[in-house]
């Protein structure tokens, strides 16, 4: 398979943003793992993908997904913003990213995890 087309990820879970000076944003989580992804990966499909390798199906749902983007080249340093990715449009910017910076190896996500609510029938009763 061409490496143009599909590409490693990593993702983080359980860390936050920092914002830095030199480098931009940086994920401060040191547990995260990879998932490998194909530009037709659609956007609920990749979510699902992150629950299952995290073994939290059903017990947690991702609220937010936010990517590392580059946003400059200085002297021998990528300066990076954050970009929420919300649909299957805003997951092709990772991959145009990757083809765009040569300098990264390995793109960078974090989801924001929140409990899965529970299930009750009581709240589809009229009172």
């Amino acid at each position: 398979m061409d490496s143009k087309e599909s590409f490693i990820v990593l993702v983080h879970y359980r860390g936050s943003i920092k914002r830095k000076t030199r480098s931009g944003v940086k994920f401060t989580d040191k547990d995260h793992l990879s998932i490998f992804i194909r530009p037709t990966t659609r956007f609920d499909d990749f979510l699902n993908a992150i629950l299952h390798k995290f073994e939290l199906q059903g017990v947690k749902q991702i609220q937010k997904l936010f990517y590392r983007i580059p946003i400059s080249m200085l002297q021998d340093d990528m300066k990076y913003n954050c970009f929420i990715i919300e649909s299957d449009e805003d997951l092709q910017i990772p991959f145009h990213c990757y083809r765009q910076f040569f300098e990264i190896r390995t793109p960078e996500l974090l989801a924001k995890l929140v409990d899965v609510a529970p299930n009750s029938g009581d709240s589809n009763q009229n009172t």
